[in-house]
């Protein structure tokens, strides 16, 4: 029985503009764009942390280490510049950590 003979079949190159580099650069794109949020996401975390420890302290009523968290936190906004939302958020724990220290007497 005699063989046939295949036609050879080069596999076709990508041109410059294939999909092939279109995928690699939305690659390589979305995950420049998942480390950019990641890092601003991470930005405000040192706040975030005093305003909780400041919270903790305050159900347990403990209104001095409350104020120390939420003036440490008031501090690290006003490094970021003082027309900053943290510094007016800051802001806003104090005086109501103010309110809730008049209620129950202790200064």
């Amino acid at each position: 029985m005699a063989r046939r003979k295949r036609k050879n079949i080069s596999p076709k190159k990508d041109k410059p503009g294939s999909s092939r580099s279109w995928h690699l650069s939305f690659t390589v794109a979305l995950l420049v764009t998942m480390l950019i949020l990641m890092h601003h996401s991470s930005e405000n975390r040192y706040w975030h942390e005093y305003i909780d420890a400041g919270d903790r302290a305050s159900e347990r009523g403990n209104y001095e280490w409350a104020n120390k968290m939420y003036n440490q936190a008031l501090q690290y906004a006003q490094k970021k510049g003082a027309n900053d939302p943290l510094v007016a958020k800051t802001k806003v724990y104090l005086e109501r950590l103010e309110k809730v220290k008049s209620r129950s007497g202790r200064r």
